[in-house]
């Protein structure tokens, strides 16, 4: 056996550049165990930490002292240093399907109601040697906890992080960042383990199988991975090696990248400097693409790659951040997507700070990649790798205008941070808002959910993403990414009304305006010469969505003639002002809740409502009519976005992007339900 990690290098990087730090808004004290300083004086020419600032595999990028080896092993499966981990260290072959942490899991019963609040479980302690630098010196930070396992040759090497207190977030970051990076606050986070880089292509193919790409490098980050992927990957390496490998959580990434406990007082603005070509590569100097891994300096834990190179998913949903202390939170529900963070080498340094949060659709790929985490148990709420990357399906037989997958039980309910929805089976349901929407239900074609109350019907287009998991959105633009959690952790609570004089559900589906109901000889053959005129853009506007007014940089505009082209566009997607297609062709709608945009043959599909925004919430959130899509697409299922009617002017026009007239994805089989 060898012993892979036995250490750490951590080079402490000069402040400097012109960049303005993130400052803590409270003191730089942490909190954690006793610690041990022993610290060696190394050549940094020859201690693998080199600051060597290119893609050339030979300078500065073979971390083996650094436990950042990203070479093939001996046949070593397994390797542990002396002393307390927070991980199993027993010696298993990395080869053979451990039956332990790693394996999937039985699923949940749909009664078994899973958290929707943030865990806040108190940590342990635990003594290891740390490491004291100067900004003159670069020391070796020895650590008696790392360790190591081979897969098919492959090294993968986990540095051991300490647990303790840091400030997450940033006070007085720019006023486009501060929606999801204040207020600051006080987290502390248990012991963990890292991967000193992003998974690199030759880990990704050991664990996955496959080959890489002539043109491609074994140490560059693996990139075009999803959430899923992600999730998927430490499942796999899980199940060959007997550990808990998962993703990291939003508050175990930011400590990291702070550089853990002997970090967080150097309050670098990005992982391990504050000068940003020190550490990262990024659209300045990346020449638009990836670097092989650890081609830039550490930061005190050792870790390459935290700021810059490939965006990096965590496990959290991306909500705004709320004051008070936590304890290994972790983002467990909402309205939005995952997490991103990083920055990557086709963004600008702004998004390569240490609490730069960015969102994500947990189907998108593009430039990311990820790096894994491990720990003895999961957080509290965090499913395993193998249930997250395989969520179960919602399956179950009923009445075709009663979703049955809709249902909840007596002690459940579908909970957001914001609403909670209860529909039972008796045909009544109750919705929380402004005001709160309640009467008897049906469904259309499951893709409408529509409520009979006293004044009116209410219409909500629904995605069932899986049996725990549904997203629906209102005829007046009201987002509800939904969770079936136990009704007692309800925010809003609403109970299922009691109606006089019930209408039966044949009565019920009689009201229906005609061109709402579909017959299932329509819906499979659709007339392509239907458009809803709701929807159809008038002389001179266009529908157009800012991504910023949820912290986002992209922005969108969907463009439908009533000649019938079609044209939905992404722009400023990569801080370059152009725009890429996502879809084009002819339009036409079904049921007026199904779009559907056919291209050669084969179609984009959308649920979609049209509606009033009776007052303006924001600038990118103005009063008057929207329109409203939920996206089958295969980058973005369940996902949604409300667009305001706007002039089609040269504001919401840019010239054309990579890709030129062709969409980025392709088109699919026509869908018209989740």
């Amino acid at each position: 056996m060898r012993i892979l990690s036995s250490g750490v290098i951590a080079a402490c990087c000069c402040a400097v550049g012109m960049f303005w730090s993130c400052s803590d808004s409270s003191s730089n004290d942490v909190s954690g165990p006793e610690i041990n300083l022993s610290s060696v004086a190394v050549d940094s020419a020859s201690s693998g930490a080199s600051s060597a600032s290119n893609d050339n595999p030979s300078n500065g990028s073979s971390a083996g002292n650094s436990g950042a080896n990203l070479s093939s092993g001996n046949g070593a499966t397994s390797a542990t240093s002396p002393g307390t981990s927070s991980v199993a260290s027993a010696t298993t072959s990395t080869d053979s399907h451990a039956t332990s942490a790693g394996t999937q899991p039985e699923s949940s019963s749909r009664r078994s109601h899973r958290s929707s609040s943030s865990a806040t479980e108190q940590g342990k302690s635990s003594t290891v040697q740390s490491a004291s630098s100067s900004s003159a010196t670069s020391f070796v930070y020895t650590s008696p906890a790392n360790f190591a396992d081979t897969v098919s040759g492959v090294a993968f090497n986990m540095v051991y992080v300490a647990g303790g207190s840091y400030t997450r977030g940033c006070d007085n970051c720019a006023e486009q960042d501060k929606i999801y990076e204040t207020p600051s606050h006080k987290v502390t986070v248990d012991e963990y383990h890292i991967a000193p880089t992003e998974v690199t292509i030759a880990q990704w193919n050991a664990v996955m199988g496959g080959k890489k790409n002539a043109w491609e490098s074994d140490k560059a980050p693996k990139i075009g991975v999803s959430w899923f992927d992600a999730n998927n990957f430490a499942c796999k390496l899980g199940q060959k090696t007997g550990r808990q490998y998962r993703l990291l959580s939003d508050a175990e990434w930011e400590f990291a990248a702070r550089g853990g406990k002997d970090g967080v007082a150097d309050n670098f603005k990005f992982s391990g400097s504050n000068n940003v070509d020190d550490v990262a590569w990024y659209s300045e100097n990346s020449g638009g693409k990836s670097h092989d891994v650890a081609t830039k300096k550490p930061n005190k834990l050792g870790l390459y790659d935290m700021s810059g190179n490939s965006w990096e998913w965590v496990y959290d949903w991306l909500v705004a951040y709320t004051s008070g202390d936590k304890v290994n939170p972790v983002q467990l529900t909402g309205s939005g997507n995952k997490t991103r963070r990083g920055g990557s080498y086709g963004e600008p340094a702004e998004f390569a700070r240490v609490s730069r949060r960015a969102i994500r659709s947990r189907d998108g790929a593009a430039d990311m990649g990820f790096r894994i985490g491990a720990s003895s148990k999961l957080p509290t709420g965090m499913v395993s790798p193998c249930e997250a990357a395989n969520p179960s399906a919602a399956v179950c037989e009923g009445d075709k205008n009663r979703d049955c997958r809709l249902i909840t039980a007596a002690d459940e309910a579908w909970i957001s941070d914001d609403y909670t929805v209860v529909i039972g089976e008796d045909g009544t349901a109750a919705v929380s808002g402004f005001p709160n929407v309640s009467g008897q239900w049906y469904t259309l074609n499951n893709r409408s959910f529509n409520v009979v109350t006293r004044s009116g019907t209410k219409t909500y287009a629904y995605y069932v993403f899986s049996e725990d998991e549904l997203t629906m959105i209102s005829d007046d633009g009201i987002p509800y990414r939904l969770y079936r959690r136990a009704a007692s952790e309800a925010k809003n609570k609403v109970s299922l009304p009691t109606v006089s004089s019930p209408k039966t559900l044949q009565q019920l589906l009689a009201a229906v305006e005609p061109e709402r109901i579909v017959t299932d000889e329509q819906l499979a053959h659709p007339d392509t010469s239907v458009r809803d005129p709701r929807i159809a853009a008038a002389s001179g506007y266009t529908w157009f969505f800012d991504g910023r007014c949820c912290g986002g940089n992209h922005k969108y505009r969907f463009h439908l003639d009533k000649s019938g082209d079609a044209e939905f566009v992404v722009m400023d997607y990569d801080d370059t002002h152009h725009e890429n297609i996502l879809a084009k062709g002819r339009w036409f709608t079904v049921g007026n809740i199904g779009l559907h945009i056919v291209l050669n043959g084969k179609y984009f599909n959308y649920l979609y409502t049209a509606g009033e925004r009776t007052m303006s919430y924001s600038e990118y959130m103005p009063a008057g009519p929207i329109f409203c899509h939920i996206s089958f697409q295969s980058y973005e299922r369940g996902d949604f976005r409300i667009f305001n009617k706007t002039l089609f002017d040269d504001k919401v026009k840019r010239p054309r992007g990579f890709n030129g007239e062709n969409p980025v994805y392709e088109a699919g089989d026509y869908q018209w339900g989740s």
